[in-house]
C-alpha cells in the first residue's frame, strides 16, 4: 500500500472524536484537554490537537497519531490499527505488506489460538482428560464455565502440544518458545513448559488468546500449584484480568467489576450468580488494569483472602485506583478460606456478601480497630500508623474529612490531631520528594530553566504565528541553547506565504518533529495577550543568553589574565563590557 493511502486515512480521522471515546476532552483554546489515558494523574495534561490530527501527554510524554493511539490504548498493531480506521472513514486498504513484527504477532496468536483448541479436545473428548474432568467435577466446575472459559488440559508428557503443533501443523520450535508453550534444555533440547495441568486461556480485552496459566493435578508439593506464560511480545501480566472478555458485558450492565485472585475463584462465582467478576492473577493491582477497567466502570469491589497479605494488596489497589477516580469497595470473606470456595458450597451466602461489600475507608478502619484497642494508647498508635497514612492518599478532600472525622471518634480524640496527623505524612511525602529531586538535579536530569523558557517561547511562536509573525526578526537565533529549537525558530522566520502548521510540519526534518508537536500542543489557553506574552518571553530568552555569555567570557578573562595574553585579554574584556551593557539597557 502506498504511504500516501496511510496519510489519507489519518488526515480523515477525527482524532478529537476518536479519542474522545475513550477520554472525557473538554475545549482549551485552539486544543482538547483531558486526563491522560497512559497513566494516573489527577489534573489533566493530556493535549488533542484538530490541527495536527495529534495527541501529546505533558505528564508521561506519550505522544503520537490515531494510529499510535490504537496500537497504545487497544493494544493493536500497526495493521490492526490502520484497518480499523480505514473502516472508519471508508477507505479501502490497497495491498498492505505488513511489518515483520506484525507478522510475527499473528503467527504467535495463531498458535496460541491452536493451542487452547488442542487443550479443550484432550480435556473434553480425549481419554487422556479424564483426571482432569473428574477434578473439576470435584471443584463443582459444570459444563457451562468449562465452555465459557475454554478450559483444557495439558497432557503429562515432555512433548504433547509442542509435537501437534511443530510436526502436524509445522510451527518451528523457537517460535513456539517465542509464545511461551515450550522451555529450550541446556543441551539445547525443547520440552512443554504445561505438562499435567488443567488449563486456563488467558485472553486479552479482544477475546485473543494471548497466555496460559496451568493448574497441577499433582499432589507433590514440590510442584508448583500454578504456572503462568512468562512474558511475551503478545502477553504482558501487568495487563492481565482473567475472565474479563468473558464478562465484559456483565461488567457493564452491572456497573461494577468484583476482583478476586484466581482463575478457580472466578468460576465458581460465574456459577453462583455473580458474572461481573475477574481475577488479578494473584499479582499487584497496576495502572494498567486500573486503566483497562476504567473503560467498563468506576466500581470495584475486592475479593482477596482475609490474611494481612491481601489487606495490604487492597491498599496498594486504593493509591492505584484514587487518581483514576475508582471507588473501591471490599468483601469481607467468611465461611471460607476464598471466594472460590465460598461461591462453591453457599452460592447465597457468596451474593450476599458480594451485596453487602463496604467501602475501603470503612474497611480499613474497622478492621484496624478490631485488630488494635482504640481506648489504649498503644492501641490508637498502632491504629493511626496504620490508617492515617492511607487517608493522606485521598484526593477528595470532602472524603478526605469524612473519614478523618470517623476516625478521630473511634479513637476518642479531637479531629484536629487526625489532621495534624495526615500533615505531618503529607509533609514527610514532600520531603522524600525533594530529594528525590534534588537527587536528579545532582544527576543533571532536570531540565534547566532556560530551556523550558526556550521550549515556551516556541509554543508561543508556533500558536501564534499569524500575531507574532512580524516580531520575529527580534530573535537573533544564537541566543537559542537548545540546537532543535534554534532549527525550528530559523526556519519560522524563514516562512512566507498563509500559515498551516501542517506545511510548516512538512518542511521540517523527521528528528525535529517530536519538539515541534511538544511545542505545538502545549497548553496557551489562558494567555489573553499573546503578543505581550512573546515580547516578555523574548526578553527572558535575551536576558538569560547575555548573562551566560557574561559568565563565559569571565571565565575567559580569568584565564588570559593567568596566561599573560595582553591581546586576546583586551579584547574579551571589550566584549564582556558591551555584553554587560546590553544586559543593561534590557
Amino acid at each position: 500500500m502506498a504511504r500516501d493511502q496511510v496519510d489519507e486515512i489519518k488526515q480523515k480521522v477525527e482524532i478529537v472524536e476518536l479519542v474522545g471515546e475513550s477520554v472525557t476532552l473538554k475545549k482549551a483554546g485552539r486544543h482538547y484537554k483531558g486526563l491522560c489515558p497512559f497513566h494516573s494523574e489527577k489534573s489533566p495534561s493530556f493535549i488533542v490537537s484538530p490541527e495536527r490530527q495529534s495527541y501529546k501527554c505533558f505528564g508521561c510524554g506519550e505522544g503520537g497519531d490515531a494510529i499510535s493511539f490504537l496500537q497504545k490504548y487497544d493494544g493493536m498493531s500497526f495493521l490492526e490499527a490502520l484497518e480499523s480506521l480505514a473502516q472508519r472513514v471508508g477507505v479501502e486498504l490497497e495491498s498492505y505488506r505488513p511489518t515483520a513484527q506484525d507478522m510475527q504477532k499473528k503467527k504467535l496468536l495463531e498458535i496460541m489460538s491452536m493451542a487452547s483448541e488442542f487443550y479443550q479436545y484432550l480435556l473434553n473428548t480425549h481419554k487422556a482428560g479424564e483426571e482432569a474432568r473428574g477434578y473439576l467435577k470435584e471443584r463443582k466446575i459444570n459444563a457451562g464455565a468449562i465452555k465459557l472459559y475454554g478450559l483444557g488440559y495439558a497432557p503429562k508428557q515432555w512433548q504433547g502440544v509442542s509435537t501437534f503443533l511443530n510436526q502436524k501443523k509445522g510451527y518451528t520450535m523457537e517460535e513456539l518458545s517465542a509464545v511461551g508453550l515450550v522451555i529450550r534444555s541446556d543441551s539445547g533440547h525443547y520440552y512443554d513448559r504445561f505438562r499435567g495441568r488443567v488449563m486456563f486461556p488467558l485472553r486479552d480485552h479482544k477475546g485473543s488468546v494471548v497466555g496460559f496459566s496451568g493448574r497441577t493435578l499433582s499432589n507433590d508439593k514440590k510442584e508448583a500449584k500454578y504456572i503462568n506464560s512468562p512474558e511475551t511480545l503478545i502477553y504482558h501480566k501487568s495487563k492481565m484480568l482473567y475472565g474479563l472478555y468473558e464478562n465484559r458485558e456483565q461488567i457493564r450492565k452491572g456497573d461494577q467489576i468484583i476482583l478476586v485472585e484466581g482463575e478457580l475463584d472466578v468460576l465458581p462465582s460465574y456459577q453462583a450468580g455473580v458474572k461481573n467478576v475477574v481475577a488479578i492473577k494473584g499479582s499487584a493491582f497496576t495502572e494498567e488494569m486500573g486503566r483497562l477497567i476504567a473503560r467498563y466502570t468506576k466500581n470495584v469491589v475486592y475479593a482477596l483472602d482475609a490474611d494481612k497479605a491481601g489487606q495490604e494488596a487492597v491498599k496498594r489497589a486504593v493509591l492505584v485506583a484514587d487518581p483514576l477516580e475508582l471507588s473501591v469497595r471490599v468483601i469481607q470473606i467468611t465461611g471460607g478460606k476464598d471466594p472460590g470456595d465460598v461461591a462453591s458450597e453457599n452460592p447465597e451466602a457468596w451474593r450476599k456478601m458480594v451485596k453487602g461489600a463496604t467501602l475501603f475507608w470503612d474497611y480499613l478502619i474497622n478492621t484496624a480497630c478490631e485488630r488494635n484497642d482504640p481506648s489504649s494508647g498503644t492501641g490508637a498508635s498502632l491504629i493511626s500508623q496504620e490508617v492515617v497514612p492511607v487517608l493522606a492518599s485521598i484526593s477528595n478532600a470532602v472524603v478526605k474529612a469524612h473519614y478523618a472525622q470517623l476516625l478521630a471518634k473511634k479513637l476518642s480524640v479531637p479531629e484536629e490531631s487526625i489532621f495534624e496527623e495526615i500533615e505531618r505524612v503529607n509533609k514527610k511525602k514532600k520531603l522524600s520528594n525533594l530529594k528525590h529531586v534534588v537527587k536528579k538535579i545532582e544527576k543533571g536530569e532536570v531540565v534547566s530553566r532556560r530551556e523550558r523558557v526556550e521550549e515556551y517561547l516556541l509554543s508561543l511562536s508556533l500558536q501564534f504565528y499569524v500575531q507574532i509573525k512580524e516580531k520575529l526578526s527580534e530573535i537573533d537565533v544564537l541566543w537559542l541553547e537548545v540546537p532543535v529549537i534554534r532549527m525550528i525558530m530559523a526556519e519560522l522566520a524563514r516562512y512566507k506565504g498563509e500559515w498551516s502548521i501542517e506545511s510548516f510540519g512538512k518542511k521540517l526534518k523527521p528528528e525535529m518533529i517530536a519538539v515541534f508537536d511538544k511545542a505545538y500542543l502545549s497548553d496557551l489557553s489562558e494567555i489573553a495577550n499573546s503578543e505581550k506574552e512573546w515580547s516578555k518571553v523574548r526578553k527572558e530568552v535575551e536576558e538569560m543568553y547575555l548573562k551566560e555569555r557574561l559568565k563565559q567570557l569571565s571565565g575567559k578573562i580569568d584565564e588570559l589574565e593567568k596566561s599573560g595574553n595582553n591581546p586576546g585579554l583586551a579584547k574579551a574584556q571589550s566584549e564582556f563590557s558591551e555584553t554587560s551593557k546590553m544586559l543593561s539597557e534590557l
